[in-house]
């Protein structure tokens, strides 16, 4: 190969290798961190939180990895996470990824757990047939203006009397429809 071809060759590798990396999207590296979201306390006293969590999901920059994570004093502490598109935030996951679990002076039960931001109720089915309508929350609107992930995901924690267990789950739009359901839910 001729060196001017070589040359030419070689520059042109190094201006497209540099559009590459300037045409990433504006903070699509992205420290991994944690938001606080809410916090309160049981019925029988026992304290919980949800946070929200953001960071680099895997070796680059293209994806980032979500996470949501419930502090539930007495009973459990559990996340979960899914990637995201840089400068995105949650959504599009039909889903209710959550919780049940029992406290352990065995005084309630404890449903904890996040949808995404179009979910408006969550209707859960026991093991003894009965059902509890869940209206989850956003964060607060501070908090979803300047943390743009959070901007499409609402949570909840929902403590009930011991007399069932989750055992089915269905969500819903703000117009009543269907979004999802999991006749078999299983908590992990």
């Amino acid at each position: 190969m001729a060196p001017m071809l070589r040359r030419s060759l070689l520059f042109l590798l190094a201006i497209a290798a540099t559009a590459m990396v300037l045409a990433q999207p504006a903070g699509a590296c992205i420290k991994r961190h944690e938001v606080p979201i809410a916090k309160g306390t049981s019925p029988t006293g026992w304290g919980w939180s949800v946070s929200g969590s953001i960071g680099p999901n895997g070796g680059g920059c293209r994806d980032w990895l979500f996470g949501m994570s419930f502090n539930l004093e007495g009973a459990s502490s559990w996340e979960s996470s899914t990637g995201i598109k840089p400068g995105g935030s949650y959504g599009g996951q039909p889903e209710v990824d959550a919780s049940d679990n029992l406290l352990p002076d065995g005084s309630d039960r404890v449903f904890s757990g996040f949808v995404d931001g179009e979910v408006a109720k969550v209707l859960v089915t026991l093991s003894n047939n009965k059902h509890l309508v869940i209206h989850p929350k956003l964060p607060r609107e501070k908090l979803r203006r300047h943390v743009v992930w959070l901007r499409n995901v609402r949570y909840f924690v929902r403590y009930y009397r011991p007399e069932g267990f989750v055992t089915g789950v269905a969500s819903f739009d703000r117009a009543g429809l269907l979004v999802s359901r999991d006749k078999t839910f299983e908590t992990f």
